[in-house]
């Protein structure tokens, strides 16, 4: 085998790790392990609705994203694993599989349903409570006014 050969095997192999994202349930797990989640925040999620998810976007806005480290595949005991099926089933939206923390479970319905077409970039760098304070459509402009919303500003 030439270096050329090497080379070219190396980089595929690079890109094949790049692109491996964590599962919801991974995510989702971790979330509910680390936090201490039970079915009381099934009926809280289940309760979400757009007022709600307003006053805790409001709250939480200036929340900088949780970083934390995930596992590859989340090892779960049956009663974690009832929980994490009911969270999964109850806000069924592909940006669930970037929560880090309860509060962006809870919003992520309403921000999926909001901006249906976010980059998972912005998701997996900004905070859902401040991506849905952010886009109302118009984003406050330094100099006055306002001006169109542009999530990855």
């Amino acid at each position: 085998m030439d270096l050329r050969e090497i080379r070219r095997q190396v980089q595929a192999r690079r890109r094949v790790r790049e692109n491996f994202r964590r599962s919801r349930f991974t995510r989702v797990g971790a979330v509910v392990r680390r936090f201490g989640l039970d079915h009381t925040f099934c009926r809280l999620l289940a309760g979400m609705d757009e007022r709600r998810s307003g006053v805790l976007a409001r709250t939480h806005g200036g929340k900088a994203k949780d970083l934390h480290e995930l596992p590859l595949f989340f090892l779960a005991t049956p009663e974690e694993y009832a929980l994490i099926q009911e969270i999964i089933h109850l806000s069924d939206n592909p940006y669930l599989a970037f929560a880090s923390d309860p509060e962006e479970i809870l919003l992520s319905g309403w921000l999926y349903k909001k901006f249906p077409e976010l980059e998972p970039e912005l998701l997996t760098t900004r905070h859902f409570a401040s991506l849905l304070l952010r886009g109302g459509g118009e984003a406050p402009d330094p100099r006055g006014g306002s001006r169109p919303f542009h999530p990855t500003l």
